[in-house]
């Protein structure tokens, strides 16, 4: 039950940091194509949790940033009891 709310956690924290670099995506791109999206896909997958940083700075926007990192570290806490009570 644990490893499954673990992957929700993250999955969370990716949908925050998705939508952290769509509202990036919009302000550098605000008449973005396929291309741009693609691009910003790729780059948000590798460094997700670092977009809401940036939006935090930029714009003050800190509840993504908040999320991501929140969900992220219950994700890992919880996968860490779910491997703890598997023994």
């Amino acid at each position: 039950m644990y490893i499954i709310f673990s992957y929700i956690f993250y999955s969370i924290a990716i949908i925050a940091g998705y939508v952290a670099a769509y509202d990036l995506l919009i302000q550098i791109f605000p008449e973005f194509g396929l291309f741009e999206v693609l691009v910003g896909f790729i780059a948000t997958a590798m460094f997700f949790p670092l977009v809401p940083i940036y939006s935090g700075f930029t714009n003050g926007e800190w509840m993504l940033t908040i999320i991501c990192f929140g969900s992220i570290f219950l994700g890992v806490t919880l996968g860490n009891h779910a491997r703890r009570n598997k023994h």
